[in-house]
């Protein structure tokens, strides 16, 4: 291919991507995980994120860092994988390992599917926030830049998906 200022500008776009991605992709994987609940599911969501992003890169116009435009394209991409499936979310709890009781072990494990549960009967606009500064540790204000809304509405859907797990689980936690 002949050099021309369009070739040289593509294959800059085209490094400047890669070197994005090559930081990014775990953080949109672990996303990706907490989102969907599988590790299966979020190789395949990476993937199409990561499709989604290279597409619209060329677009992307640095009004929010590039790592809130991936999240978000992340969090796009998994909301359509669950409205597509319809499957319920279980979210990944890979067991802490250490010496605990076969008692012990068995209330943990309940307790852990009766959150797991109650988290995924919640509706996306409230289980989503919830899994964003639970499991990625986003502040609120990053979480408002992702899903699009005010600040004061992630702070109220936290409080009432809160709100409605202490509900549900009473002494569970």
């Amino acid at each position: 291919m002949a050099w021309s200022p369009q070739n040289a500008r593509e294959t800059q776009r085209q490094a400047a991507f890669a070197r994005l991605w090559e930081q990014e992709r775990e953080r949109v994987w672990r996303l990706s995980v907490a989102l969907s609940g599988s590790r299966d599911d979020a190789d395949d969501l990476t993937q199409e994120v990561g499709v989604r992003a290279l597409e619209g890169f060329g677009r992307f116009r640095g009004l929010s860092s590039a790592s809130t435009w991936l999240h978000r394209i992340t969090v796009n991409v998994a909301l359509r994988h669950r409205e597509r499936r319809r499957e319920s979310v279980a979210l990944d709890t890979d067991a802490a390992s250490g010496e605990v009781g076969p008692e012990r072990q068995a209330v943990h494990a309940d307790t852990l599917q009766r959150t797991q549960a109650a988290i995924e009967r919640l509706p996306d606009e409230l289980r989503t926030p919830l899994v964003l500064v639970a499991w990625e540790g986003l502040s609120y204000k990053e979480i408002a830049t992702l899903m699009e809304i005010p600040i004061g509405t992630v702070m109220s859907r936290l409080h009432t998906a809160r709100q409605r797990l202490r509900k549900e689980l009473g002494d569970a936690l």
